[in-house]
């Protein structure tokens, strides 16, 4: 059975490859930017300078969806300026129906398709691979982005000095923004030629508008398919220099004891030639970072939280090898699993391997970008020792990662890459290659291996290889993953060690107009994945998964997965209500139906249902949620999940209560509540932030956290925090 049905996810894209031609694309697109003054522009958002009729606009939008090509039902005219410091943007955003525009949040990097948006999208070196955009919705909230690889890693988490202001009219929405040469990073030659592609997202009819066209299972950052952004002479990019100094203040109360403090340390950016940036940190300090998003784990393996600290956030991609890492998205119905390898996972730095607790960054260096088509990425991170109470001190660490390699072709490339952690006399060491082959822009080959030593166990070898073919109704995928028994990464994040996956899977794109007006696409899917090890004397672990996920008109979303699992135990596993599974072989089947409305509306519900077997028993749980969003200004989020086991002589249930709170006084104030019950740990937490912008890339921040334990295991802790940075851009 099994084979047969891995058969099909084999064969079943082939069957349908001649009906999915690309769609035809226009000539590429050109605009010209017009040399005008310096400071002959006020950024108002309203157009109104004389200059801005010099500039023939980039027009003409065509559509994503739903129409796939045709013209965009609301006109957009885009302008730009520049002067010897800044490029001056000019959008006028015509809509028929101003009065539906929808402002979803006015934080800085809001969720971007919430609401109506404008994106400006520049490739500076013109290489269609990485890109910086820019974004705003209605209410004039700031979101920048680094992309890399065509979109393969998004990075929000960059922020940059730039300008922005918008205006709501009786035509429809002004976009005006001023983005200084001296906040991003180009060649320096007397003519400059960038690729551009703009997006316009009109959220009541869920209809997405490019000006570049691009094939619509792509998104606005698939820069190969961009236009030009030409006629900018004799600018330069500035020293691209910035330090940020910060203090930090607290009052903690833990174990009955309150202690306060004080500290401070900086952090510094520098631009090297064109493309290369020198970071610097010392006594980094991440307390304003929101508190995971908590879980509960009914597996047998370590659970995946994305990270959230800045500093490991920016030029992320030059630092990824193999596959991005998945963070969390709040517009998906389908849950997405943990990876199963990453070479480097930089949550390993700062957080304590054994504990999870924070242990102090004393400083470190980041370099990383791109000499011509050659990438460069080195850093090296010193963590202080750790202490554990009632526990010998732990030694201080440290932590390194090199990669270089070549960009070739349009998007491909190869590169060398080390890591190693040095922690007192036990170190482990990796080096290794890997290459990323883009073909027709549709297919991706990626290679990967690695060899790595490590105290105490020895050396071990790892490899994957991955193929993906992406067409305009169809996509499938084959990895292979293989992990020797010695092979250890200590800087990445592997839950299975000394086995062999395969994955493979393949899914249809339908689009039928009978049911066009109510949802815009279905998707079957079917997914195979095996892991084999010797331990068990072979399959470990083998899923068969059909699914199917649909698309509504309004960006509402239901998905059906179910699953036929196998799975092989060599020891027993304990779950999470103390009964050991025996040891042995297991058949059983499980699968969920999870929906989410549009969050663009008032009142945005999520809901989910799980079923079926778990081990040699049932599993029943739901989750269910709500998002009220009063104005663009304030939404609460409440969520609440229940699992309840039932195996031979045990019955156990976990919950998971979430409530969230964000409030934006103006686009540079806010302050968010997120508080968390979760039953399995016995703990109710809280982390409340407070965010005032004073000055471009520079806060003041009061967070107050608090954990408290709901069986009286232990008192409750607290704290209160205090930070204050200020940039200094040069």
């Amino acid at each position: 059975m099994n084979k047969i049905l891995l058969a099909l996810v084999l064969c079943f894209p082939v069957a349908l490859a001649a009906q999915s031609a690309d769609p035809p694309i226009d000539a590429p697109r050109r605009v010209v930017a017009v040399r005008i003054p310096n400071n002959r522009i006020q950024i108002n958002g309203t157009l109104n300078e004389s200059e801005w009729g010099l500039a023939m606009p980039a027009a003409n939008f065509v559509q994503q969806q739903p129409q796939e090509n045709a013209a965009a039902s609301e006109r957009s005219e885009v302008r730009f300026l520049y002067d010897d410091n800044n490029l001056y943007v000019g959008a006028m955003l015509y809509d028929s129906e101003p009065d539906k525009l929808i402002t979803n949040e006015l934080t800085r990097d809001f969720n971007a398709r919430d609401g109506d948006l404008f994106v400006v999208v520049l490739d500076t070196f013109h290489d269609r691979t990485n890109s910086y955009s820019f974004q705003t919705n209605p209410g004039g909230a700031i979101r920048d982005m680094q992309s890399y690889e065509e979109g393969r890693t998004n990075n929000a988490n960059w922020d940059t000095v730039w300008s922005m202001r918008t205006a709501v009219t009786p035509q429809g929405w002004i976009v005006e923004q001023a983005i200084p040469f001296k906040s991003i990073r180009f060649p320096v030659t007397e003519k400059q030629v960038w690729g551009l592609q703009l997006f316009r997202l009109i959220r009541r009819k869920n209809e997405q508008t490019v000006w570049s066209p691009v094939p619509r299972q792509f998104n606005q950052f698939k820069i190969s398919y961009a236009g030009t952004l030409e006629g900018m002479e004799g600018i330069q990019p500035g020293l691209n220099f910035r330090v940020t100094p910060f203090t930090t203040a607290n009052v903690k109360r833990q174990s009955g004891v309150t202690k306060s403090d004080a500290d401070g340390g900086f952090d510094l950016k520098m631009g090297l030639g064109a493309n290369l940036v020198l970071d610097a940190t010392y006594r980094t300090d991440f307390s304003q970072v929101e508190a995971d998003a908590q879980q509960v784990n009914l597996t047998r393996f370590s659970l995946f939280f994305p990270e959230k600290r800045q500093f490991f956030l920016e030029n992320q991609g030059t630092f990824q090898m193999g596959p991005s890492a998945p963070n969390a998205n709040r517009n998906s119905a389908q849950q997405v699993g943990p990876p199963d390898m990453l070479p480097f996972f930089s949550r390993t730095i700062g957080l304590s391997p054994e504990t999870g607790q924070p242990i102090p960054i004393v400083g470190g260096v980041r370099l990383s970008g791109l000499v011509g088509r050659t990438l460069v990425g080195f850093m090296n991170i010193e963590t202080e020792k750790e202490t554990v109470a009632g526990k010998p001190d732990r030694p201080a660490s440290n932590f390194t990662i090199a990669r270089v390699g070549r960009q070739f072709l349009t998007n491909s490339s190869a590169s060398l890459f080390y890591l190693g952690k040095e922690r007192g006399d036990d170190a482990n060491r990796l080096g290794g290659a890997d290459f990323h082959l883009n073909l027709m822009r549709r297919m991706d080959i990626e290679g990967m291996w690695m060899r790595s030593g490590k105290t105490g166990i020895g050396e071990g070898s790892a490899w994957r290889s991955s193929f993906v073919y992406d067409l305009d109704l169809m996509r499938y995928a084959v990895t292979y993953l293989s992990l020797g028994n010695k092979f250890r990464d200590d800087m990445g994040f592997i839950p299975r060690e000394g086995v062999d996956i395969l994955t493979a899977s393949a899914l249809r794109r339908i689009r039928p107009r009978a049911t066009y007006k109510w949802i815009r696409e279905y998707r079957p899917e079917i997914e195979y994945s095996r892991y084999t090890r010797d331990v068990v004397g072979g399959v470990e672990t083998r899923t068969v998964t059909p699914m199917l996920n649909i698309d509504f008109a309004d960006l509402s979303q239901l998905s059906v997965v179910y699953r036929f699992n196998e799975e092989a135990l060599a020891s027993p596993f304990r779950t999470p209500s103390g009964y050991a599974v025996p040891v042995g072989r297991y058949r059983f089947q499980d699968g969920e139906i999870n929906a989410l409305t549009s969050r663009a509306r008032m009142f945005s519900w999520t809901g989910g249902y799980r079923f079926g077997d778990y081990w040699n028993g049932s599993r029943r749980g739901f989750t269910a949620g709500n998002r009220i969003r009063f104005s663009s200004r304030l939404a609460t989020t409440v969520s609440y999940g229940r699992d309840r086991l039932s195996l031979p002589g045990s019955s156990y249930a976990t919950n998971l209560l979430q409530v969230r709170a964000d409030a934006s006084f103006s686009t540079r104030m806010f302050l968010n509540a997120f508080i968390q019950y979760n039953s399995q740990n016995h703990q109710v937490t809280s982390n409340i932030r407070f965010d005032f912008i004073h000055h471009p890339l520079s806060d003041l921040y009061v967070v107050y956290n608090e954990v408290r334990s709901t069986n009286g295991a232990a008192p409750a802790s607290r704290a209160l925090i205090l930070k204050l940075t200020h940039t200094l851009s040069f």
